[in-house]
């Protein structure tokens, strides 16, 4: 393989963490003594047309990626680059995730006038409008400070910016923050205890097509002569494969599985966070433990439930253990959902 083409957005963000990406795979190929270069291909997506409406209202996650897909599908393309939030909880048979680059920042951060100067959430006065386009962070931050105006904002990181000429502040993701080189407007994170940050949230993913694949008439708008029965080289999936970190894989199949296991997309307020812990208890060899919390807002009965789990790691654990727990933290959701 000569140069790999990568389906992106078009976004400055997007186009910023698919060139994290693409690096990345230049420099595994090259210490494999292979040289490699890449072609972006990107593109806009409907969730970057409508930014009028809220993602629940015109069709959750798969808005930010349908597009790219369809680019796989057609052969225009070889991977395509995510942020793993916007995934659906479940990867259509046609495609799989291949990798995952080692997790940025996963927590949501405020930010007010003044950037690192300004003004902090709970200091804000009663009343202070917030800018925000999840309903996940809005049911959280409602109970932290239930006397302000949470007001719907979407749009690129530097049109949320923008909007602190009107509002007394706003809350977005870390990790795009950082990455974009603004991490000094961050007045303040939230700790994953005040507000839990999204499913896949830090995490950049590396879609491509499955071994063996068809398109479906039902799920994705390709026509039948676009299509290909072919699908990723194994020369592509073996470059994939080295670049890809398995800790954080490991918490994106546990993650995934949660929502997965809730059927829950973006018109739900829903999220999980899981990280890998050393234990401490030898001298070396540390035993791994995995710690997962999650969040369900029961609409029925307007309560935020939560969960948490704390597992050790077994040696022998694979995708199919990491996929478990996610799913026995969705079960004791479902408990309390009664």
């Amino acid at each position: 393989m000569k140069t790999v083409r990568i389906a992106t957005r078009k976004s400055e963000l997007a186009m910023t963490q698919t060139r994290l990406v693409a690096d990345r795979l230049v420099a595994c190929a090259r210490s494999l003594g292979e040289k490699l270069d890449y072609e972006l291909v990107s593109m806009t997506t409907e969730g970057d047309r409508r930014l009028d409406k809220s993602l629940a209202s015109f069709g959750g996650k798969g808005v930010f990626i349908k597009e790219l897909e369809v680019a796989l599908l057609e052969g225009r393309a070889d991977i395509a680059v995510h942020s793993l939030k916007d995934m659906p909880a479940q990867v259509l048979p046609e495609f799989k995730l291949a990798a995952v680059l080692e997790r940025e920042d996963p927590r949501d951060a405020f930010v007010s006038k003044g950037g690192a100067k300004g003004i902090k959430f709970m200091d804000l006065p009663a009343g202070a409008r917030v800018g925000t386009g999840s309903i996940r962070r809005v049911v959280q931050l409602k109970a932290l400070r239930p006397d302000l105006e949470y007001v719907p904002i979407r749009g690129n990181i530097q049109t949320r910016l923008a909007k602190l000429a009107e509002l007394d502040g706003v809350v977005l993701a870390a990790a795009g923050l950082k990455r974009m080189g603004l991490a000094d407007q961050i007045t303040e994170y939230f700790s994953v205890e005040q507000v839990l940050s999204a499913s896949g949230q830090g995490i950049l993913a590396i879609e491509t097509l499955s071994e063996m694949r068809h398109c479906e008439e039902r799920s994705l708008s390709c026509h039948p002569e676009e299509r290909s029965d072919e699908g990723s080289s194994p020369e592509l999936l073996s470059l994939l494969a080295s670049v890809n970190h398995p800790k954080t894989f490991g918490i994106a199949l546990a993650e995934m599985s949660f929502l997965k296991a809730l059927n829950a997309g973006c018109q739900f307020p829903v999220a999980s966070h899981a990280e890998i812990v050393d234990d401490g208890r030898t001298p070396a060899g540390h035993s791994a433990i995995l710690k997962m919390r999650g969040i369900y807002w029961h609409e029925s009965t307007q309560r935020l439930l939560q969960a948490c789990i704390q597992m050790e790691i077994p040696a022998t654990a694979g995708d199919d253990w990491f996929i478990a727990q996610g799913e026995a933290l969705a079960a004791q959701v479902k408990v309390q959902m009664g």
